[in-house]
């Protein structure tokens, strides 16, 4: 009998294992695709803030616009229309800054999660050279906030599955699993 522990492991085991990594795997993908997406985000909250603003200013411009043109037909005198018409003019000098700013904020914005692509580029080559290569491949640990119920390291003698401390959160009794589904 061997004592590579690979070996022992039955099938049951193995597909246990490669389903757990595989879960793994695809939360940490997920929470870095997360936190890429969540800084573009904010970038397009603070340009479309910045677009909002100005259309609000262009929106109140437009009844200053219309007052000055209609005390400025009535009244043809400088006083009371130039005063409504300076501020016309100010608000949409405001509209046009603000709208610019909210353009060029918006165009940083960077749709596409780059850093989660290569990742998952990454981790498809890796799944690609353990297929052609099997055994070869040393598996990296878990890391320390993805063990939950888990010892910090697995001691080298262990052959039976480690399984979390935690009872399941529904509040139904944990399951064993099925010895004849591993043959």
């Amino acid at each position: 009998m061997s004592t590579d522990p690979r070996q022992e492991r039955t099938l049951g085991q193995l597909v246990a294992s490669a389903t757990q990594d595989i879960s793994t795997l695809v939360r940490s993908e997920i929470a870095l695709a997360k936190a890429e997406v969540s800084v573009q985000v904010k970038k397009a909250g603070v340009g479309g803030g910045l677009l909002a603003g100005a259309a609000v200013i262009v929106f109140y411009s437009v009844y200053f616009l219309f007052t000055t043109l209609a005390e400025g037909i009535q009244a043809l005198g400088l006083p009371r229309w130039a005063s409504f018409l300076i501020v016309t003019v100010f608000m949409l000098l405001v509209a046009a800054v603000l709208g610019l700013l909210g353009v060029r904020k918006m165009k940083t914005v960077e749709p596409t999660p780059a850093k989660t692509i290569a990742e998952a580029q990454e981790t498809v080559e890796a799944i690609k050279s353990a297929v052609e290569h099997p055994g070869t491949t040393v598996p990296a640990p878990r890391p320390e906030w993805d063990r939950p119920g888990l010892p910090a390291t697995v001691p080298a003698d262990t052959t039976a599955p480690i399984t979390p401390a935690a009872p399941p959160s529904n509040g139904s009794a944990p399951t064993t699993p099925d010895p004849s589904r591993d043959a």
